[in-house]
């Protein structure tokens, strides 16, 4: 047990100021907590301060330092403390401990003699809970080491001897506790311990009179750290969740002090991905961002891992399998693969897929015979670390990356074995590899030490150990992992947000300084980012943006099932809908430069449905995050709006039948950062989804935007309830880290409102024939409620000359013709607010932004009319120069962090004593004087001098200018405490920042990849695709060459160390006609080469083969086995200049993509009889002799999209070239599931007819632009616009915590995949052969017998 060396007292005179002393029981210094500072007392001070109404609290084994909570700008302080703890292992003359309760004393009150911790809040038990889960330690000095080095856990032997490493930030779990008492001088290293989050394993065992000590330590990373289904994938700088750094040591101690060392990391999937819903069992794997916005996260992390630990190998576990659970696993791996091709930063890093249950089948023994062929050479090219008495004798140079999906269970496994085979090679240098009983006992320990390890790091990330291969013990984790993360691990999360960024979470000035500044500048104080905040106009530069909203009720798409509507396209309502509105107008004034701002494409999309799936009990019941039917809207979407310029999906979310899809241009793509999602639930008052909202946050370049759609209460008279389901969205809409709604720069928030119009319906008929619509707006009760401040406060909305959007009969321009015959209203709405800071309320050129078009749209295939509107907002761009000066220029002006200043005597005459001048006449004078200055907090008598603390460091500026000050006679020197203020707080700041030295020095060949600037954009992608099958295609087709030159006999060749990507699932399938589906849309495509897609078997390419389906184009016959061309012939047809809409060509045959490789689709095989089983090679090679020049790619199962889960299919409008590569994100963006086969290889087909714009109703006005607010009625329709938005949210209780997004999502099953079309010649499509069927034999049948 270590040593009880701190005692906690507090105050207990209620009249005085409260403090806390916190004593060291060995030195007796102390430190006094108190008005929120911190200052270091020596033993006198300790013992006079002590005797003033001090009681003693509790004892304490180490502090870890203080944590600032600051909601709503307001910091609260508590101090904590390690209270049991448990001794590890002494090692190199330092103690490892193991936390295992911990304690938190406010800072702020005093503590009642009756305390009870269960009567504590709850985010204090769960910070207890946390911390005392026994995976956190820490390290101070042993007991035969005196007041030596302390072994710092968070770094691994390597970089302890080859660098003066400082402390590893990524590992350093409670450095926030630290800043608050550094920032006022406080020795952090002799007061405060540093913890770490992971394992440490220790052993030690008998080897020929010495006695090597084993040690595993897993270092957790806390720069995305979370619970299992809380934290997935990426994030923004790089960093990816359960990044694990494991290092195996053995220090022997009696050999000149040998250290031998290697550590490999773990890590999930560095792409934005996600497991929605309610996970049991099998659990559905969603990319929550499209692979061109995960490009920049992608080569962060990959530049950071190649300059840290050197040369990569990544060891890719995840599963291959097209159906089951590895389904989803393998479209995951299949991005891993075509990004970590794309990027510069693993040129040299292998990625070797190797699919852990299809090779072993929970078997390890298979790994020396299937794994390390593979990473052989890899493996003895890294090494390990040797140092003796100090010395490095040899490096480790490269480091294994494993993963799988959660990086737990199969992770564990191939590191175990990692780490044995390494260990074999350290008793090879030990020179005991011969002695048989050493080995086995130190793999014997060795694999039980990784056993225990990899338990608790699964205990951490999971809630239970990790999984044996027991069915018994795995079966019961597994129930208990599900209960555990579904239930339990949103508070747990919450926990650990509080210990990682406490003082960030739940204040707008924390959100704020998110999307201005880096994050190393947010820990700075609090008085710094407020005037950063407020400077922001000096280092940014605006930039116009163009946002377009829209909304739709699709009455649950089931109307989109007929076949006979597939015609009808969502141009009118995306792209042309104010075109078609200025169309329909009899005169269009518009002037042309105003027109052509008009025709502008948007640079960011947000479209929101309701309805989208059907309002029925087991939708809402099961809570549904996840359907086909949403995920068909959203890649049909995708494609419309990809008409004239590229758009790429930011991410989407769903709370039943309530859905929102984000784009953005795809210029924009490399500047989106921070996104969350969040979902509020108001039906059945908040216990449902069936009405609620669901939210997307995002910031754009530096502008933060919430977008927000909801659909409120249904009913003629409900109005109270729709304002209830309003504010209920508004305050409990916070975002990721506690941002709540009002705490971005712009917020959009559309949906079906259910507003109605408080007239009958045949006055409202009557109006709208009229068009009279600033009479049905006076009875509009949205614009009623606003008027009266019920909801949509500050909130603007566009004009309204178009006619109500509800209700209508489907397919149809009638109004409710039903029994029930409802009332027309505009249920469907837009509306935007933009937040006013307090540097905006003097600028005379401040807008909230421009309406520049709201209308509808004449789709009629729902009871609803889709609205749009497109709104022009102000974005900003941070200039870093300019940010750098004014963050030199408000350090300067602010002062230093600790707010003391020293008065001291000048010019003290020799032996005269300073303790006869500051007599109490005179320190109570000075007192005075410091008084006027500020509000002192704090006073002390320190070395024959004055100490002054200050509320805030802009005081003590003040009072340093006062300097000299004449008392008495006597003439007192001020000057601050801390004059290097700027160096301070800079090291202040580099507790947040990017401490990790690299593993290895490298040569400037890496270096030279600094200054590669990747795009990102789909050519890079179509490029790394393109090198990924084609190598593939090269490697199948030489090893089947030589399997077949060689024969049976010949011993398998070893595959190569960087093989083919795993083979993608098919795509899911969908409802038929889940969302109506558009013409092709027609976008100018980029220069030079284009692509088609091209499947690949899902089996080796030294399979078994099967005899491909023949198309509709070739003769009936017996099946026959085509000879495989190793080299096909390129078609040299062109395309004919136009063809039929797809909707007008004959569908295709159904037929399975062909395993193996064949003849181009345009250019199908003769039939021919079966050959012998050496011909296939014969005619390869005649085949490679005839056509050389162009190598043909195996085919594949297409592969699975990014976001929704269908096939990644070529565009229609892409030609056939010589250069033939994959491309899964080539634009426009893939068709849904039920869409007919596109030609790939074909001709390119002509544009469909367009239709004739809807016209709007009778006497429809023209409507001029501009953002026209909501007028509360008639008289007032025009005063409104002058009232600018409330910069502070609506009245309401403050924001909390997050709340927990609680999920549910039925599993899906995969779908077949549709094979390409065989092109066509530009003669038409081909002749549809013949079928002589015979005739039907005539059946005589007896006759009838009459009844009796």
């Amino acid at each position: 047990m270590a040593t009880l060396g701190l005692r906690l007292y507090q105050k207990t005179d209620p009249n005085s100021d409260f403090a806390i002393l916190l004593e060291n029981k060995k030195t007796k210094n102390s430190l006094l907590f108190q008005a929120g500072t911190v200052a270091t007392l020596s033993q006198p001070e300790t013992d006079a301060v002590r005797s003033d109404h001090y009681g003693r609290v509790l004892d304490a084994y180490g502090c870890l330092g203080v944590l600032q909570m600051c909601p709503r700008e307001n910091t609260q302080l508590y101090l904590v403390v390690a209270t049991k703890c448990v001794r590890v292992c002494l090692i190199q003359g330092s103690a490892i401990y193991r936390l295992q309760e911990i304690d938190i004393v406010s800072l702020h009150s005093m503590r009642p003699a009756n305390y009870k911790p269960q009567e504590e809040e709850s985010w204090i038990k769960e910070m207890k809970k946390l911390l005392s889960n026994e995976s956190f330690y820490y390290s101070t000095a042993g007991s035969g080491s005196g007041s030596g080095d302390v072994l710092d856990i968070t770094l691994c032997a390597q970089r302890r001897s080859t660098t003066a490493s400082s402390t590893d930030n990524r590992f350093f779990w409670n450095r926030m506790l630290h800043l608050h008492p550094k920032r006022f001088g406080v020795d952090c290293d002799q007061w405060l311990i540093k913890v770490m989050c992971g394992s440490v394993e220790f052993s030690s065992i008998y080897m020929n009179n010495h006695s090597p000590k084993i040690l595993i330590v897993s270092r957790l990373s806390c720069e995305r750290a979370g619970t299992r289904f809380m934290v997935r994938g990426v994030n923004d700088g790089g960093h990816v969740a359960n990044f694990v750094e494991t290092e195996q040591m053995i220090h022997i101690d009696t050999m000149d002090d040998l250290v031998l060392s290697y550590i490999q990391t773990r890590g999930t999937v560095p792409l934005f991905w996600e497991q929605p819903g309610l996970n049991v069992g099998s659990h559905k794997v969603r990319m929550s961002r499209e692979p061109e916005v995960s490009v920049k996260a992608f080569q962060k992390h990959m530049r950071f891992m190649r300059e840290r630990y050197g040369r990569q190998v990544v060891l890719n576990l995840l599963g291959t399998g097209v159906t089951g659970r590895s389904q989803g696993e393998a479209a995951l791996s299949h991005l891993f693969q075509i990004q970590h091709l794309n990027c510069p930063w693993s040129k040299d890093s292998p990625h070797i897929v190797f699919d852990f249950h299809q090779e072993c089948r929970g078997n390890t023994e298979a790994l020396p015979k299937k794994l390390q062929p593979r990473i052989k050479n890899e493996m003895e090219t890294f090494g390990y670390f040797t140092s003796k008495k100090g010395q490095v004798l040899s490096l480790q140079r490269g480091t294994m990356r494993t993963n799988c999906l959660d990086c737990l269970d199969r992770t564990n496994r191939v590191q175990t074995y990692l780490g044995l085979d390494t260990l074999s090679k350290m008793l090879e240098y030990l020179g005991v590899a011969s002695n048989g009983v050493i080995v086995q006992r130190f793999s014997t320990k060795l694999e039980e030490m990784w056993k225990d390890n990899g338990n608790r790091i699964s205990q951490i990330y999971a809630g239970t150990g990790a999984l044996q291969g027991s069915k018994l013990i795995d079966g019961a984790r597994s129930a208990a992992r599900t209960l555990q993360n579904n239930l339990l691990d949103s508070s747990k999360q919450e926990a650990i947000d509080i210990l990682l960024h406490g003082n960030l979470l739940n204040n707008y000035l924390a959100a704020h300084s998110r999307s201005l500044l880096p994050s190393s500048y947010l820990y700075a104080p609090i008085s710094v980012l407020r005037q950063l905040c407020d400077l922001s106009h000096q280092y940014t530069s605006p930039i116009p943006l163009r946002v377009a909203v829209g909304t739709y009720n699709v009455n649950g798409g089931k109307h989109f099932r007929s076949l006979a509507y597939k015609h009808l396209s969502l141009d009118d309502w995306l792209l042309d809908c104010q075109k078609n509105t200025l169309q329909s107008s009899l005169v269009d004034t518009t002037p042309e430069e105003e027109a052509a701002q008009h025709s502008r494409v948007p640079d960011i999309f947000a479209i929101g449905f309701e309805e989208i799936v059907d309002l029925n009990a087991t939708n809402i019941v099961q809570n549904t995050q996840w359907s086909e039917n949403a995920a068909s809207w959203g890649k049909e979407l995708q494609k419309v709006i990809s008409r004239d310029e590229k758009f790429v999906m930011v991410t989407w979310s769903q709370l039943v039948g309530v859905a929102l899809f984000v784009f953005v241009n795809e210029r924009h793509a490399g500047h989106v950062k921070h996104v969350s999602v969040e979902s509020v639930k108001t039906g059945m008052q908040g216990a449902t989804g069936n009405k609620g909202g669901v939210g997307i946050r995002m910031v754009v370049h530096n502008t933060s935007m919430a977008f927000v759609c909801s659909h409120f209460a249904a009913g003629q008279k409900e109005v109270q309830e729709r304002n209830n389901d309003y504010d209920t969205i508004a305050r409990k809409m916070i975002f990721n880290l506690g941002i709540p709604l009002w705490a971005h720069d712009y917020v959009f928030w559309c949906g079906d409102f259910n507003y109605r119009i408080s007239l009958t319906r045949d006055e409202v008929i009557d109006n709208i024939q009229r068009g009279e619509w600033e009479y049905l707006l006076q009875h509009d009760q949205l614009k009623i409620s606003y008027a009266e401040g019920k909801c949509f406060k500050g909130f603007i909305e566009g004009e309204i000359s178009f006619a109500p959007t509800y209700k209508y009969d489907l397919f149809s321009d009638d109004y409710d013709t039903g029994d029930k015959q409802r009332i027309p209203a505009w249920t469907d709405r837009v509306l935007f607010w933009r937040r006013q800071y307090n540097k905006d309320r003097d600028n005379a050129n401040w807008s909230p932004g421009c309406i520049t078009h709201y209308g509808r749209a004449e789709l009629k295939q729902s009871d609803h009319r889709p609205v749009l509107a497109v709104i022009e907002v102000e974005g900003s761009v941070v200039s870093s120069p300019s940010l750098n000066s004014a963050y030199e220029s408000v350090v300067a002006s602010l002062g230093p962090s600790d707010c003391t200043v020293v008065v001291q005597v000048r010019n003290l005459p020799e032996g005269v004593d300073a303790d006869s001048v500051f007599d109490d006449e005179t320190l109570g004078a000075v007192q005075e004087a410091m008084g006027a200055v500020g509000s002192v907090v704090l006073v002390r008598f320190v070395d024959n001098r004055v100490w002054f603390t200050f509320s805030d460091s802009q005081t003590a500026l003040k009072a340093v200018s006062t300097s000299p000050l004449k008392v008495r006679g006597q003439e007192l020197e001020i000057r601050l405490k801390t004059e290097a203020w700027r160096e301070q707080l800079d090291q202040e700041l580099a507790l947040c920042g990017d401490t990790t030295t690299p593993l290895v020095d490298e040569d400037a060949t890496l270096m030279q990849l600094e200054d590669e600037d990747p795009t990102f954009s789909l050519r890079n992608m179509e490029g790394a695709l393109e090198e990924l099958y084609q190598s593939q295609a090269v490697g199948d087709e030489q090893e089947e060459e030589e399997e077949n030159e060689v024969g049976e006999q010949q011993p398998p060749r070893i595959p190569p160390s960087r093989p083919a990507p795993s083979r993608p699932p098919p795509p899911r399938p969908t409802p038929p006609g889940s969302a109506p589906s558009s013409p092709a849309p027609a976008r100018p495509q980029p220069q030079g080469p284009k692509v088609m897609v091209i499947t690949k078997s899902t089996r080796a390419a030294h399979s078994s083969e099967t005899p491909p389906q023949r198309s509709a184009a070739e003769p009936s016959g017996p099946p026959e086995k085509p000879a495989r061309p190793s080299r096909p012939a390129v078609p040299t047809q062109s395309a004919p200049p136009s063809q039929p809409p797809p909707s007008l060509q004959p569908a295709p045959p159904l037929q399975p993509a062909p395993p193996s490789q064949s003849a181009p689709p345009s250019q199908p095989a003769p039939p021919s009889q079966p050959a012998a089983p050496s011909q296939p090679a014969a005619a390869s090679q005649t085949s490679s002799q005839e056509s050389p020049q162009v190598p043909s790619p195996p085919l594949e199962a297409p592969v699975t999209s990014s976001i929704f889960g269908g096939s990644l299919s070529s565009p229609p409008d892409v030609q056939p070239e010589v250069k033939r590569s994959v491309s899964p994100f080539g634009a426009p963006p893939p068709l849904p599931d039920n869409f007919p086969p596109q030609v790939s290889s074909g001709p390119k087909p002509a544009s469909p007819p367009q239709l004739a714009p809807q016209s709007l109703p009778p006497r429809l006005p023209s409507r001029p632009t501009g953002p026209q607010p909501i007028p509360a009625n008639n008289s007032e329709s025009r005063n409104v616009s002058t009232d600018s938005p409330p910069s502070e949210p609506p009245p309401g209780p403050p924001p909390g915590l997050p709340p927990t997004l609680q999920s549910n999502g039925p599993p899906t099953v995969p779908s077949r995949s549709l094979p390409p079309v065989p092109g066509r010649t530009a003669a038409g499509p081909p002749p549809v052969p013949n079928r002589n069927l015979p005739p039907v034999p005539a059946r005589n049948l007896p006759p009838v017998p009459p009844r009796k």
